[in-house]
């Protein structure tokens, strides 16, 4: 008892020193030599804490080889963000520490999540085709003094960055102001909000970047001709405008693109990215089409010849050093272990209050008005998380899946994610498509994984796994001479 009370005012302090290192750091942001010495020294402990805590060594060496090319990300966000790189920074700092505390739980059996998906609301301005949240312009709220309490219990589980979907959530801003309360409530968290990007005008841009921590993902389908024709005409002019706003209030916002079948060249076409950049973004999240939510569309799901250009193209533009963090939720299982879903990493609560493994995964297995309430099985989210046999399902099947090309339980493993739903205490959620379990859409998964199987034995190695193989190579030419 005593070593662990001493462990846990060692590592406050150490949170604490990282913190007052951070806040210090705001004064020399505009000094080139001193905010390249504090970057290179924030990084470096980063790299510390996950030498430290990482067990996985062939994640290590992907996480490694992904830490070296962020650094064009950073320096333009340094340049050309400032205001939201100090909230960047304090986001850094908050994380280097939750790894710790996160090994910590890890190693002492609990469901560890560094981040979760919350919709505040259900509800959308738009109405577009496919939409897997099944979002109407009626629909179900999450009040902001609950937002509140959910946000503090999942920090308690160490949760770092909190992603706000919807529905969109910026109907939300525009109600209550949810999220620029929830960011200035929680200054050293990070919140990525996924939006159309519609109602982001002036005073909000100007409201963000008081915040500073609040970074809008703006949806595209490609280029303007394919998000007007999913999104109504001219939602890429407002998207352009606001992304010209969120840029001149120093708002670090990014793209949010959903790969099908009829866009996924234009959007690993060099220019896209380059479009991208050029309009401001300085991230991007990358999906695959999943068939569910409203009317779904098997067809449009992306091939397996697409899905691996996707991966080709976003590790090139890596190894080109882009100037913008890029994250593909699939085709990065190297990079994370595998798949994150049922606590392990992350998970997911909709707007109802139901909550579920994974944002895809269109099952609800509890519900956090219940457990406020005090009426659940449950006495807290994360006891939820931990206790629940479907979460748990989902992490004892994870160690059993080594294939990081192929990590996911809905797409990559289906006949794995429907053993796990033979466990009791699950209920579809309202975004579960007729036929998703064992109708036309299940056949049709069952195909996509197949394929995928298949084309996964062929990939070329990732860069990571290259430059390994190399220098080993090197190293044993060297001993031979």
């Amino acid at each position: 008892m005593e070593h662990n009370t001493s462990m846990e005012f060692r590592d406050r302090l150490a949170h604490l020193a990282l913190g007052a290192a951070v806040r210090g750091a705001d004064l020399g942001l505009q000094v080139p030599p001193i905010r390249n010495f504090f970057l290179n020294w924030l990084l470096d402990r980063l790299d510390q804490s996950h030498e430290a805590c990482e067990d996985d060594t062939e994640k290590l060496m992907h996480d490694r080889w992904f830490a070296e090319h962020l650094r064009p990300f950073l320096d333009r966000l340094l340049e050309e963000r400032p205001a939201a790189a100090r909230a960047i920074l304090r986001f850094i700092a908050s994380w280097t520490f939750d790894v710790y505390r996160r090994t910590q739980a890890y190693r002492g059996g609990a469901a560890t999540p560094c981040t979760v998906v919350i919709e505040p609301t259900d509800r959308c301005n738009l109405n577009c085709p496919g939409c897997y949240a099944k979002s109407t312009r009626d629909g179900s709220d999450i009040p902001y003094g609950q937002m509140e309490q959910i946000v503090k219990q999942v920090i308690n589980m160490g949760v770092t960055l909190v992603t706000i979907s919807g529905g969109e959530p910026f109907l939300r801003e525009q109600a209550d102001r949810t999220l620029t309360r929830l960011g200035q409530r929680f200054p050293d968290r990070g919140f990525l909000v996924y939006t159309n990007g519609t109602l982001i005008d002036e005073p909000v841009a100007a409201r963000l970047a008081g915040a500073g921590n609040i970074f809008p993902a703006i949806s595209v389908e490609g280029f303007e001709h394919e998000t007007n024709r999913r999104r109504g005409e001219g939602v890429y002019a407002q998207n352009r405008q606001a992304r010209r706003l969120l840029a001149e209030c120093g708002v670090m916002c990014g793209f949010s693109a959903t790969i099908t079948r009829e866009n996924c060249e234009a959007v690993c076409s060099d220019a896209f990215i380059e479009q991208r950049i050029d309009e401001g973004d300085m991230f991007g999240w990358f999906f695959l089409l999943m068939p569910i939510g409203r009317s779904p569309r098997v067809d449009l799901m992306p091939t397996a010849d697409q899905r691996a250009l996707l991966r080709e193209t976003i590790y090139r533009w890596r190894e080109e050093r882009r100037p913008i963090f890029l994250g593909d939720f699939w085709n990065d299982g190297a990079l994370v272990g595998g798949c994150i879903a049922g606590g392990r990493y992350y998970f997911h609560i909709y707007a109802n209050g139901d909550v579920s493994p994974c944002v895809f995964s269109p099952i609800a297995c509890g519900n956090i008005f219940d457990i406020i309430r005090g009426e659940s099985a449950y006495a807290t989210l994360g006891d939820l998380v931990q206790r629940h046999p479907v979460f748990r399902g989902f992490r004892e099947e994870q160690e059993g899946i080594t294939d990081r090309a192929r990590p996911c339980l809905l797409v990559d493993h289906p006949e794995v994610f429907r053993r796990i739903v033979q466990r009791p205490g699950w209920r579809p959620a309202r975004n579960m498509a007729d036929g998703y379990l064992d109708g036309v859409i299940a056949r049709h998964i069952d195909q996509v994984a197949a394929a995928w199987e298949e084309t996964a034995r062929h990939l070329p190695p990732l860069p990571a796994e290259r430059e390994a193989a190399e220098r080993r190579q090197a190293e044993r030419s060297l001993a031979s001479a």
